[in-house]
């Protein structure tokens, strides 16, 4: 259990990263300053810079941070599970888990990934799905031993993944987790029928 210092200094680098996201979602990444998250935050400079160096070290911090916890995440899903819960229809709780991360984090994610944020985290993201889960599925079909595949399949579905991610960031209240977990289950059952439309 932590002691009431230790508390203190969450709360107050909680306190610091809720009034720079909201920044950043106001005013962009750009003209954020210490002195307005001081502000917004009801702290003086000096109590900002004891937990960060600057506005960019804070940034760096809340990106890694998210693309921790969604590793983590993603990190969880076991590609032989995943395909035998689309055959039987059923909903894949690792999946499921992603949304929820989604959910609990839109704010940041939203603000973060929007047109006034940092557009290099999009392909933080993007590398993330890619290097964790992609290259475990990519690698169980048998053109993966062709690069040129691997290089452009990996730019396809991370595209389309973010892609998902960002529509329902745009529209959180309009769907939830698990409605989310559902549609997204419909599209991977649409994408692995496709073939038989042509058929």
């Amino acid at each position: 259990m932590g002691s009431i210092h230790e508390d203190m200094v969450h709360k107050t680098k909680l306190q610091i990263q809720h009034h720079f996201i909201a920044l950043v979602e106001t005013e962009g990444f750009s003209h954020v300053t210490v002195k307005k998250i001081a502000e917004r935050a009801n702290i003086n400079r000096g109590t900002f810079y004891l937990h960060y160096t600057d506005k960019y070290e804070l940034m760096d911090h809340l990106q890694q941070e998210l693309l921790n916890e969604l590793q983590t995440r993603i990190t969880a899903i076991l590609p032989k599970e995943a395909f035998l819960a689309l055959h039987h229809q059923q909903l894949y709780p690792p999946f499921v888990a992603i949304f929820q991360f989604i959910s609990e984090h839109a704010h940041a994610l939203r603000a973060i990934l929007g047109d006034q944020g940092d557009p290099s985290f999009a392909k933080k993201i993007k590398r993330v799905f890619g290097e964790v889960l992609l290259e475990r599925l990519i690698s169980q079909h048998p053109a993966a031993k062709d690069e040129a595949f691997r290089k452009y399949m990996h730019a396809f579905m991370t595209s389309a993944i973010l892609g998902v991610i960002q529509e329902w960031l745009e529209n959180c209240d309009g769907q939830t987790v698990e409605e989310m977990a559902k549609i997204h289950f419909q599209i991977l059952n649409f994408i692995s029928q496709v073939r038989t439309f042509v058929q």
